[in-house]
């Protein structure tokens, strides 16, 4: 254990000074039988450029239906979810997210480069999610609580409470 805790201590890429990004709702998709709220995040503080381009966008439409078709269809999701878009230091990463089996989230990551930020494909490193998509995560996880894990389930209301354009 005290050998491990040196090890945190000294990592070769040390953490740097949290900067917020900007964190914006884009749309709400209806795809592959699936009502998916879209998020875009970017590091680039500049609220006057784009948080996603065209070509990204739909290049990201056409990923999730492909990763929902293929891996989200069954009985048991509940054909509502999210995904975030981010544009980062080291690639642009798409994460889909779904809920099934009540308060269950399934996810599938997939990235693209930097100078093909089209092409997506899938993460296969045990990763979750950076400190930014997790502010996204934390209000879909409390969105869900409110709307969904009730005893008056409203889909409708889970999908008009979004996080609100920011830095986070």
């Amino acid at each position: 254990m005290h050998y491990r805790h040196h090890a945190l201590i000294d990592m070769t890429l040390a953490p740097e000074p949290y900067l917020p990004r900007r964190v914006v709702h884009l749309d709400t998709w209806h795809t592959a039988g699936h009502a998916i709220k879209t998020y875009g995040i970017h590091r680039d503080p500049n609220w006057a450029t784009p948080i996603l381009s065209d070509a990204i966008m739909a290049s990201v439409r056409t990923t999730v239906q492909n990763v929902l078709t293929e891996n989200a269809c069954d009985e048991r999701s509940h054909g509502l979810g999210f995904c975030i878009v981010h544009i980062g230091e080291e690639a642009v990463w798409l994460l889909l997210d779904w809920w099934i089996s009540g308060g269950i989230l399934c996810q599938r990551m997939l990235s693209a480069p930097l100078a093909q930020p089209t092409q997506f494909t899938p993460v296969s490193t045990p990763a979750l999610a950076c400190v930014w998509e997790l502010a996204v995560i934390a209000h879909e996880r409390d969105a869900w609580v409110r709307h969904m894990l009730s005893a008056r389930p409203d889909w409708s209301a889970y999908l008009n409470d979004v996080l609100p354009a920011g830095a986070y």
